[in-house]
């Protein structure tokens, strides 16, 4: 019998704990994220514009791209085509 009373004391002690609310805290809910939101949007309109087409065409920023490798000691691998190899695998 006492072991019930016990329990029952220990259930509503931990269940009055969730009758307090923290309205400072609900109150600031979501802050960081429309915060972060809010730091990632720079330019709202920049979609809108059209800038028109790049001033650099694909064998300059490819000799860019050289010039950067050979700067740090490393070389730009080529791409190379892909090779299909199909085995029938059937008898013939």
């Amino acid at each position: 019998m006492a072991f019930k009373l016990v329990v029952a004391g220990l259930a509503a002690a931990l269940l009055s704990g969730c009758a307090a609310t923290s309205p400072a805290w609900d109150s600031r809910f979501g802050d960081a994220a429309r915060q972060l939101r809010a730091a990632q949007l720079h330019d709202l309109q920049a979609s809108s514009r059209n800038r028109g087409v790049p001033l650099t065409d694909g064998k300059a920023l490819a000799g860019v791209q050289n010039a950067y490798a050979d700067s740090y000691g490393y070389a730009v691998k080529e791409g190379k085509a892909p090779i299909f190899v199909f085995s029938g695998g059937g008898n013939q």
